[in-house]
């Protein structure tokens, strides 16, 4: 059965279907020893040979991994200021063979997934999908109700509106629930109205839940616990 090429290097664990078409684009994959440029072909994983910077492609067993990210760890593979990343967190057998979904800012911890299914990647990725992302917030003061009204309702942050957002308050402590991924997104909204954001964890992705995993450590997980 034929497949499109940015499909099959992601069902193989290359990289997520965005990334393998920006390496198919590069001039990185070849298919039976030509290189293709091209995002439309199709071919047959029985039969044709895919190699990736010259590597041979092979399909790999799925990987799903949750895992409870420290502050102060990049979710970069590499970072240019040697600071340290989530990826020194896994043993040397799992460090190449996953990516993250998505990322969670230097100074924020919680919930990160890791895979190498590329088609659950884009599924959870893609904003038309509105997967939903719970945030335990803690503010230097208690939000006030038109202020909290403001965050339900949809703000401007950055030139742009964001989606009704969903808010469960105790005291200082939010419990906000949304499904978009602007850039420092959650930080931007409550800076917007005047607070500051003294700690940033994401205890829910979809239907999974951080739970009490302990800080720095992971677990496999199935797609069916995630969506």
């Amino acid at each position: 059965m034929q497949e499109r090429l940015q499909k099959f290097l992601s069902a193989a664990g290359v990289a997520s279907r965005r990334h393998a078409e920006e390496m198919i684009v590069a001039g990185k994959v070849r298919v039976n020893g030509k290189v293709v440029k091209e995002l439309g072909p199709k071919i047959d994983p029985d039969k044709d040979k895919v190699e990736v910077n010259n590597k041979k492609v092979h399909l790999q067993k799925k990987i799903y991994l949750m895992m409870n990210k420290p502050k102060r760890y990049m979710t970069t593979r590499d970072d240019p200021q040697k600071r340290k990343t989530i990826y020194e967190l896994l043993p040397d057998q799992l460090k190449n063979a996953v990516w993250t979904v998505g990322r969670l800012d230097f100074n924020t911890e919680g919930l990160l997934l890791l895979t190498n299914d590329g088609d659950l990647t884009q599924e959870l990725t893609h904003p038309s999908n509105e997967h939903e992302k719970e945030y335990e917030v803690k503010l230097d003061k208690e939000l006030s109700s038109g202020r909290a009204d403001k965050i339900r309702t949809g703000m401007q942050i950055d030139g742009k509106q964001t989606a009704p957002a969903t808010l469960k308050m105790q005291g200082t402590t939010v419990y906000l629930t949304i499904h978009e991924g602007m850039n420092r997104q959650v930080r931007k909204m409550f800076g917007e109205l005047g607070y500051s954001v003294r700690n940033l964890k994401r205890v829910r992705v979809g239907k999974l839940k951080l739970g009490d995993l302990p800080s720095g450590k992971y677990k496999a997980v199935t797609p069916g616990e995630i969506v």
